[in-house]
């Protein structure tokens, strides 16, 4: 999703792909985030489209995400759709907006397969629909997670066969082997294999695949002399790093250093202080420490940057640890508003139900 191509890859807007990743960072949950391990399947948050298309110039999205008008790029989208069916550009679009909506994800789907119809051929719209069944697989439990793999796995695929220096499809195709089942098609072995593929197109591209690779076999120093090494140019580059480094920090927090996860946050937070994820981040570094004060003003200064943030379950939780109930019950309630299924929602309706009123 960090759809930086680089070198290889041509792009009309860095600005733009920049914008767009932070908002798929804001609104997508991490997969070390949500402690999610095999057999889940689970697709990296931070997808940002590729920005050249065959059909139409992207002048209109570009100018709708600088301002991170993320809803009108939804409705810009559906619009040009409805004019031409098969408008690629505006498919993908509406997907990395959308997909984490079910209604809005199932309209899409419709969309996205019929586009894969018309144009075999378009890498677009077969990784669409590859991203789609992945939103599906994440909002589902681990059964039926199972039945959607296949799918996954082939649109990706094909996606990157299509266009092999298409690093949204490359990336998205990485996070499938690292998070798949061996039954499933998942290996570290094809994972690398791929980071190695696309480095041969794109050198700093495959870095950033390989660290990935890197910090899913928690070899985290390996991951950061990777990402020390890559002096980014321009705000797409930047922000894909940013997102490598958000990897790197929430797997360290799962591995328990969170010391180290700590420090890494506050330095990326220096150099971007208002990218909201990233004092997410910082927040969540703090709630592993039981420092809950700065955990809970860390994650509350992301949500004033960005309301619609994904960081309520983690919130509520600090609340409840520091026995403000109302807070608690709040910010959780909050979270299943967008999060009916999985783990997380799981436990957040058993520590509302712990808190409801005696009587």
């Amino acid at each position: 999703m960090m759809r930086d191509g680089q070198g290889a890859i041509e792009l009309k807007s860095l600005t733009t792909k920049a914008d767009l990743l932070r908002y798929m960072q804001a609104n997508l949950c991490h997969p070390m985030e949500n402690q999610m391990k095999l057999p889940t399947l689970i697709l990296l948050f931070a997808a940002v489209p590729s920005l050249a298309s065959a059909q139409s110039t992207d002048t209109d999205f570009q100018s709708l995400l600088k301002e991170r008008k993320y809803q009108e790029v939804e409705t810009l989208a559906n619009t040009r759709i409805a004019k031409n069916a098969n408008d690629e550009t505006a498919i993908w679009y509406l997907v990395s907006v959308s997909s984490s909506d079910k209604s809005k994800r199932e309209a899409a789907m419709v969309k996205a397969e019929a586009c894969t119809a018309a144009l075999p051929k378009s890498a677009k719209c077969h990784h669409a629909v590859g991203r789609l069944y992945g939103a599906a697989a994440m909002s589902s439990g681990p059964l039926d997670m199972m039945k959607y793999a296949s799918r996954i796995k082939d649109e990706f695929l094909l996606a990157v066969e299509l266009d092999p220096s298409n690093f949204d499809a490359r990336r998205d195709l990485n996070q499938y082997y690292l998070q798949a089942p061996g039954i499933a098609g998942g290996s570290v072995r094809k994972a690398i294999n791929n980071a190695d593929e696309m480095g041969k197109l794109n050198p700093v591209a495959g870095k950033l695949l390989r660290a990935d690779v890197h910090s899913y076999e928690k070899e985290f120093d390996q991951a950061q002399a990777l990402l020390n090494g890559i002096k980014p140019i321009g705000d797409e580059q930047v922000a894909s790093l940013t997102q490598a480094w958000i990897t790197v920090g929430f797997g360290l927090i799962g591995d328990k250093q969170v010391a180290k996860a700590q420090a890494l946050f506050e330095r990326l937070v220096a150099a971007e202080p208002n990218n909201a994820a990233l004092h997410f981040g910082l927040g969540r570094a703090h709630l592993e420490a039981n420092s809950l004060d700065q955990a809970i003003a860390s994650m509350e200064r992301a949500l004033k940057m960005d309301s619609k943030l994904n960081a309520h379950y983690r919130l509520g939780i600090a609340y409840q640890q520091k026995g403000d109930k109302p807070k608690a019950v709040a910010a959780l309630q909050q979270f299943l508003s967008y999060t009916s299924a999985g783990k997380a929602a799981d436990d957040a309706k058993k520590r509302l139900a712990e808190m409801k009123p005696a009587g």
